[in-house]
């Protein structure tokens, strides 16, 4: 029930997001969200995560400066961490799933070697750790949209990402 209502609630946050971040308004929303993606409260957390994936339905990465863009990468992939422990792995599944949605807002993180040696590691490292298949999913579809919209920058990481496939398969 809490899973399900926090979905709906980002939703509607999303959809109010998808018109007024174009248009410069709620300003504070996605620094908020990305500072509440490292929350100590599970709860806040969560919703932070998922609330980022949905705008990043919603909206253009086209209209958000590159630092933004790099805040809201940045609380994603931090999330991305397999630890041990009951509903440890839920973080990561939401910000793998989110991830997938905001490859788009990576372009300028893909210019810069060690910031797209992170994201990758990263994306390996919950894909290989985490023995959870929805994350796995996730982490497989990341790395398709990054192949297809950073072909140019991932020829290091064929290997990898060969290694990877060979394992989820």
């Amino acid at each position: 029930p809490v899973s399900q209502e926090r979905t709906q609630v980002s939703n509607v946050v999303a959809a109010i997001a998808g018109i007024e971040i174009p248009r410069k308004e709620w300003e504070d929303l996605l620094p908020n969200l990305c500072q509440n993606a490292e929350h100590s409260d599970y709860n806040i957390r969560l919703a932070s995560l998922t609330t980022l994936g949905y705008i990043c339905e919603e909206i253009d990465p086209n209209g958000i400066v590159d630092p933004l863009k790099n805040r809201v990468t940045l609380a994603l992939i931090n999330n991305m961490v397999t630890v041990e422990g009951p509903d440890s792995l839920a973080p990561c599944r939401v910000a793998s799933k989110a991830l997938v949605i905001s490859i788009p807002f990576v372009s300028q993180n893909f210019k810069v070697q060690n910031e797209r040696d992170y994201i990758m590691e990263k994306i390996f490292s919950a894909c290989e750790t985490s023995g959870d298949d929805e994350i796995i999913v996730s982490c497989l579809m990341s790395l398709r949209e990054i192949s297809t919209q950073e072909y140019d920058s991932i020829q290091h990481y064929f290997a990898k990402i060969c290694g990877v496939l060979s394992v989820a398969a």
